[in-house]
């Protein structure tokens, strides 16, 4: 496990209830609106993340193919271009799973912006494997917004698992 990973961690937690919630954040040197765009544009989306779109008007269509790791889908509930607080929400339905819900929001720093995204309303036995899944996409845009191959990111998955299982 390297320091890097366990330094961009999310957090993986758990109210009274027994809902999970996922949350982890990333820094970019890039504006809100750059960072929207990797988001939002088809194009670039499909760079970081092959086999996914997400229309992003309200009720659009969310589509995430993992091949035969299965396929997450679900409908944009909200969306909020990038100003002070950029923002989209959409469900997220895996199959055996009980629907939960997703916010990526872009905000503005001193630096560029942050990306802080959310899995909410969550129960405990896919929780640790979509953190995993989380960090390793929001990785794989970090390297893309950086004009680098997105590989690494996914070969490192074994490791991030290894973290969040230890949750």
């Amino acid at each position: 496990m390297t320091t890097r990973h366990a330094a961009r961690r999310g957090t993986l937690g758990v109210d009274k209830a027994g809902v999970f919630r996922i949350q982890l954040q990333r820094q970019f040197p890039y504006s809100p609106a750059q960072v929207w765009q990797w988001i939002v544009d088809p194009d670039r989306l499909a760079r970081w993340l092959p086999g996914c779109r997400i229309d992003t008007e309200v009720g659009g269509e969310v589509c995430f193919d993992f091949g035969e790791e299965g396929t997450a889908t679900g409908a944009v509930l909200a969306v909020t271009p990038p100003g002070a607080r950029g923002a989209l929400t959409h469900t997220w339905v895996w199959e055996g799973v009980p629907e939960s819900t997703v916010r990526w929001t872009v905000t503005g720093t001193a630096e560029g912006s942050e990306l802080t995204l959310v899995h909410s309303e969550l129960v405990r036995e896919p929780a640790a494997d979509f953190a995993t899944g989380w960090h390793v996409m929001l990785d794989s845009l970090e390297l893309d917004l950086a004009g680098e191959p997105t590989d690494p990111a996914w070969q490192d998955l074994p490791a991030i698992a290894e973290l969040y299982q230890q949750s």
